[in-house]
């Protein structure tokens, strides 16, 4: 993704596809299954939730532990890393083994927002 494709990203802002997170925090995995569990997404990781590029040092233990957190949801997931400026794109694919487990519950990604799951959903 080249860096006039973020712009656009962010003019659009935070929807079905898209999560900004500002930095790496205990709530990526909640994201991470609820992407899976609907129609898959990508999370911006050093973009404030109203779209400011904050940047972040994208390191490979940063890239290592978002991987470890995708392997330990439950079915495993495998997601994908791309790098546009400091901003780490994780790209999560449409589960094939709905529905994903995090250690918070289960998520489905609806509009802008990631809902804990009912017990009927799931």
């Amino acid at each position: 993704m080249k860096n006039n494709n973020l712009d656009s990203v962010l003019q659009f802002g935070e929807g079905q596809f898209i999560e900004f997170k500002e930095s790496l925090d205990k709530t990526i995995s909640k994201e991470i299954v609820a992407f899976a569990n609907a129609s898959g997404g990508i999370i911006y990781l050093g973009i404030t939730d109203v779209g400011v590029i904050k940047g972040i040092s994208i390191t490979n233990r940063l890239k290592s532990e978002i991987q470890d957190i995708a392997r330990n949801c439950d079915p495993s997931l495998s997601v994908s890393l791309g790098v546009v400026e400091n901003v780490l794109l994780i790209e999560i694919k449409e589960g094939v083994n709905k529905p994903y487990f995090c250690s918070e519950g289960f998520f489905m990604r609806m509009g802008a927002n990631s809902q804990k799951m009912r017990r009927d959903e799931i």
